[in-house]
């Protein structure tokens, strides 16, 4: 897609206009591949991930400010865009979310016979591993770059990294599309909430599980 006549008319204008900031709104953004269109004033300008903040993924519909500028064709693009909604932390529902996730594995942490910050202090480091993997992979997608195979962050997932995941797919809304994978990471935050309400019902579940699986694997006689 490109501007039309009157598109190019008009980023010629505010050009010339000399206008410090401009407002637009993102239209037909690829995450793929990194660029979009800005509409503004019935005209659109091409826009690229690299004029953003680092880490900020834009989305369809997205209020934005930028300045008129040319790209190294010397065609006219939306550069040094800002967008209001952009936060270098997540966002309160992210948060929310995981506080909703982490509230049985914390009561069953209160269970354990350790110190009751022993797992939180252990998961963290992993977690923050998660995230910087999870934004590193985002940018080399961006970029058109090699990967990090995805064994590798479902391992940090599994060896409690999933609360930093699972954050960092919402800031990023990295992987958060490719459903075999998010079935993979359901699994394991799943697995983890099935551990947790088993401590808490006292291994309940376990016992259970196991004396049907001994009546199962017993034959009849």
């Amino acid at each position: 897609m490109k501007p039309d006549k009157d598109g190019i008319e008009k980023e010629q204008q505010v050009l010339a206009s000399g206008k410090d900031r401009v407002e637009g709104v993102i239209s037909k953004w690829e995450t793929d591949r990194g660029f979009g269109w800005v509409k503004y004033d019935g005209g659109s300008l091409f826009a690229h991930i690299r004029e953003f903040d680092k880490g900020f993924i834009p989305r369809d519909g997205d209020k934005v400010t930028f300045m008129v500028g040319l790209d190294p064709k010397g065609r006219p693009s939306a550069k040094a865009l800002k967008c209001p909604r952009h936060s270098s932390v997540p966002s309160i529902k992210a948060w929310l979310w995981l506080a909703l996730l982490l509230a049985l594995p914390f009561a069953a942490n209160l269970k354990l016979p350790t110190a009751p910050w022993m797992v939180p202090l252990a998961m963290l480091p992993v977690s923050v591993a998660a995230w910087i993997l999870y934004r590193y992979d985002k940018k080399r997608a961006n970029a058109g770059r090699w990967r990090v195979s995805e064994t590798e962050l479902h391992g940090l997932e599994l060896f409690g990294g999933w609360p930093g995941a699972f954050l960092a797919q919402q800031k990023f809304r990295h992987k958060t599309r490719k459903l075999s994978y998010q079935a993979i990471f359901w699994s394991i935050v799943f697995l983890y909430q099935l551990v947790a309400l088993d401590v808490v019902m006292d291994h309940w579940l376990w016992t259970e599980a196991t004396t049907f699986m001994k009546d199962w694997m017993t034959p009849n006689i």
